[in-house]
């Protein structure tokens, strides 16, 4: 992926602690978390299993993290998406659950206003523990689904989601509600896990299932990137989104620590994200484009 000039902007704190116009039509609940619209995208199995999950304690969230995803890499291509956002923007967040990429705005972009959607509300519970004061005044909280995103439409400068689409099997209906609300010029991002040739072929060498497509046995749907889905996000936004490879040495089967937050070789995990080479083993592929139009 080309590096990205970095959008001049003022680094000022938020004129107002008022939520964003986007949240308008939308009721806010005593627990601080807005509630939108449910879509019918086939995901009650899905939804009961990460409620299972969200039902539970964590004394250290990061820690927690660090299991799953490399903080090092995503922190570094937060940065890279939020070059990309004008001064005083406002970032949808789909399927964000604890809203841990923006637990640093307050530092690198404090202009910036991001609305985290999940279908989980225990998830966002979670948020709120995670990122405190930054609630109701940098990022606010809805509970909703991404097949029926209940924005106006055109309303944000970025749509950004980590993993959460590759688990909607409407995944048509879901790229079409992020082109609805992202602005013309507005950036989009989606990341998923990726299909890299390489490990498939280790996996096929040892005779152990990899898989690609389709509901995972006991657990949930899931649909590495592929090319129909690029050829939907085209076809949907009317241009080619740019290919981008990142946790190229993070693994968590592999039970290393190197998503921890500051580790050294996550951060030369960070440095190797790309295209080309780390296509063929890199643990995520994502999508990034700017909408057309004025």
């Amino acid at each position: 992926m080309p590096t990205i000039a970095r959008v001049p902007h003022t680094m000022t704190e938020l004129d107002s602690t008022r939520p964003p116009s986007v949240l308008a039509s939308l009721n806010l609940g005593e627990d601080g978390i807005y509630t939108g619209g449910q879509g019918d995208g086939g995901q009650e199995h899905e939804r009961k299993l990460r409620g299972e999950v969200a039902a539970k304690a964590y004394d250290d969230y990061l820690g927690e993290i660090a299991h799953h995803h490399s903080i090092p890499v995503m922190d570094a291509e937060i940065d890279r998406f939020l070059a990309t956002i004008p001064t005083g923007g406002i970032i949808v967040d789909v399927g964000g659950c604890w809203g841990w990429h923006w637990r640093r705005l307050a530092d690198t972009r404090p202009d910036i206003r991001v609305v985290v959607v999940d279908f989980v509300r225990a998830n966002l519970r979670h948020a709120q523990t995670l990122l405190k004061d930054d609630i109701g005044r940098r990022v606010f909280l809805v509970e909703g689904d991404a097949t029926r995103l209940d924005f106006p439409d055109a309303c944000f400068d970025g749509y950004w989601s980590v993993q959460t689409l590759q688990h909607i099997p409407a995944f048509p209906a879901a790229i079409a509600e992020a082109a609805r609300v992202l602005k013309h010029r507005g950036s989009f991002a989606c990341y998923s896990l990726n299909d890299p040739p390489l490990i498939r072929a280790v996996y096929a060498l040892f005779g152990k299932y990899w898989h690609r497509q389709g509901t995972i046995p006991g657990a949930f749907w899931l649909e590495r990137m592929n090319q129909n889905q690029i050829d939907t996000v085209t076809r949907t936004f009317g241009v080619a989104p740019r290919q981008h490879y990142s946790e190229v040495l993070f693994t968590p089967e592999f039970g290393l620590r190197i998503g921890a937050r500051g580790n050294w070789a996550g951060r030369v995990d960070a440095a190797l994200s790309g295209s080309g080479w780390p296509r063929l083993i890199a643990r995520q592929h994502s999508l990034h484009l700017t909408k057309p139009g004025v």
